[in-house]
């Protein structure tokens, strides 16, 4: 544990952990020169030093892993990984970060495997259904009607007709209304803002619809949408921009737009590293041993070796007993 003084105002106490034996002694020190290296006046969170570590701040993926739990901020330690506590602050940050952490759970490790891999796959397809299917349902109804089944686009053309506004336009509005209640829910008090969602999805929803602004189409795809989303919380800020990313190619290009803004994404991420280590492991590049605990969850026993994508010193977790 290296504890240093940041803040030239705060003062505050930020502490390092590192295995030495399991950790790369380079990547910790990279980082509290990263620490260091940067003067604030005030450090009133790990959220500070978060954005110091990050090398590229402006980056729409976060490059930090977060903890609460102790159990899981150890067990990070013990792959590996770099922990930064601030004092004052319930957040650990945890680098080299990749993807699969945020789809990873700690009860993964206390139930079945065969349970724990069809819930990261889960957590996989409801992540994209809920970025892609508002942009893809403009994109079906402005572009390709083809994509809806017959029977489903006689229903969605019942419901839309006579409506005033475009299907993007349309879609818009009501993402901008889903992201309005929810902030006014969270900035609320805890017994107003439960009175205020019950408002908006009950009085706003069926008003809208009657009146004939929105259809009911519309309403279903968004509240799913946003649903889908929080089944992985820790990247719902960069899946909630990727969705009106995605809703803004789809309304001016189609499925085409979609397409390609896929590709884009998914090289982007195949490309990036966080302190060596690449963002997309153990996908891309393919590490055979890390596919383990990967989107599969094999059981303790292949779990031997530490992740060979953090370039450990000591990678064996375990030896069996002959």
């Amino acid at each position: 544990m290296v504890t240093l003084q940041a803040g030239k105002q705060s003062n505050a106490a930020v502490s390092v952990f590192y295995l030495k034996d399991i950790c790369d002694e380079n990547l910790a020190q990279k980082v509290i020169r990263q620490i260091e290296e940067n003067e604030i006046d005030v450090i009133a969170d790990s959220s500070y030093i978060a954005h110091f570590i990050s090398l590229k701040p402006r980056s729409l993926f976060k490059r930090f892993g977060q903890a609460e739990k102790p159990d899981i901020f150890c067990d990070k330690l013990c792959e590996g990984r770099v922990g930064i506590i601030v004092d004052g602050s319930p957040i650990a940050i945890t680098v080299p970060y990749m993807l699969t952490e945020d789809f990873q759970s700690a009860d993964d490790y206390f139930v079945n495997p065969y349970r724990a891999t069809t819930l990261r796959i889960l957590r996989i397809l409801a992540l994209t259904v809920g970025i892609i299917l508002p942009g893809l349902y403009v994109a079906a109804q402005l572009f390709k009607l083809q994509l809806i089944p017959f029977k489903l686009l006689l229903n969605i053309s019942s419901s839309v007709s006579g409506l005033p506004l475009s299907p993007c336009i349309e879609m818009f509005l009501t993402l901008f209304v889903l992201e309005v209640l929810n902030e006014a829910s969270i900035r609320m008090p805890k017994y107003v803002g439960l009175a205020l969602s019950v408002v908006g999805a009950l009085v706003l929803g069926e008003t809208a619809v009657t009146a004939g602004i929105i259809s009911t189409p519309a309403i279903i795809i968004v509240a799913f949408s946003a649903i889908c989303l929080y089944v992985v919380p820790d990247l719902i800020e960069t899946t909630a921009t990727l969705r009106w990313l995605f809703l803004i190619i789809a309304g001016s290009i189609g499925t085409f737009g979609i397409v390609l803004f896929i590709a884009f994404l998914v090289s982007y991420l195949v490309s990036e590293q966080v302190y060596g280590t690449p963002l997309a492991a153990p996908f891309a590049p393919l590490v055979a041993s890390d596919m383990a605990d990967g989107l599969v969850k094999a059981n303790l026993s292949a779990l031997d070796t530490r992740p060979q994508s953090l370039n450990n010193t000591n990678t064996v977790r375990y030896r069996k007993r002959k």
